[in-house]
């Protein structure tokens, strides 16, 4: 392969140091980047067109310097290349940005709360026990007067008054004596009081009577409130004062 002075584009023979035309050392790069940059810096004489059209080739075609070239010669395209690229990472100890709801399980003061997936649990347990109840009285009623509940309002009303003293029974009655209705006996969990005051029967009054009809007129939005607030109450809650736990 025939090999040329780098300086003045001379043909050197394959043992030759130096150049016999110039007389400069010969260092070893490729032929094809030094004639592109040897074409570059000849370019400055004819105006800046021409210095414009060959570095960006001479930037691309370079493929090393010799030993006495400064790195502050070299194309600003591979300097930036060599620039550490810098990611924006999260600030520590900064307070992470809330997306979800509270969790299922969390304390207040010594009580571990419980999440809307027990206390909905609970909710259709002590439904159902109120479902199977009304059939329970539709089929009595229907055996004892032989005659269908809906011929006669008096026997519906009958039905309806049964079912609504369990209900009292059920949300009132073992609520007020014990924090726990049947269902939430069943998972585990029980009302208390958030001034730590002992739940009683006027609270469960005021909590299931009036505070359940107000969380279901607008499309039990009142139950739902829960899966968002920071104490996981529904409106029952605030209006009673009081949030549901896991029974110890």
């Amino acid at each position: 392969m025939a090999r040329f002075c780098p300086y003045c584009g001379k043909p050197l023979n394959e043992r030759s140091k130096f150049c016999p035309q110039c007389g400069k050392n010969t260092p070893n790069r490729r032929p094809s980047s030094v004639a592109v940059k040897e074409a570059g810096a000849s370019a400055h004489g004819f105006g800046g067109e021409a210095s414009a059209i060959l570095t960006p080739l001479a930037d691309a075609t370079l493929v090393d310097r010799p030993s006495g070239l400064s790195a502050s010669s070299a194309p600003a395209s591979a300097v930036a290349q060599q620039q550490p690229r810098v990611s924006a990472q999260p600030v520590p100890g900064a307070a992470p940005q809330r997306r979800f709801a509270p969790a299922t399980h969390a304390f207040i003061s010594t009580f571990q709360q419980a999440g809307f997936g027990l206390r909905y649990g609970a909710w259709m347990f002590d439904f159902l026990i109120t479902l199977i109840a009304m059939m329970a009285f539709t089929f009595i009623i229907t055996a004892v007067n032989k005659r269908s509940v809906v011929v006669e309002n008096s026997d519906l009303l009958k039905v309806g008054l049964l079912t609504f003293a369990l209900f009292l029974l059920n949300f009132v009655g073992l609520a007020g004596s014990n924090g726990q209705t049947a269902g939430m006996r069943i998972l585990g969990i029980r009302i208390v009081r958030t001034d730590g005051r002992r739940f009683k029967w006027r609270h469960a009054l005021v909590r299931h009577i009036i505070g359940y009809p107000l969380s279901s007129i607008v499309l039990f939005l009142g139950f739902l409130w829960m899966l968002w607030d920071p104490r996981q109450q529904g409106w029952h809650d605030k209006l009673s004062r009081t949030i549901v736990v896991m029974a110890r």
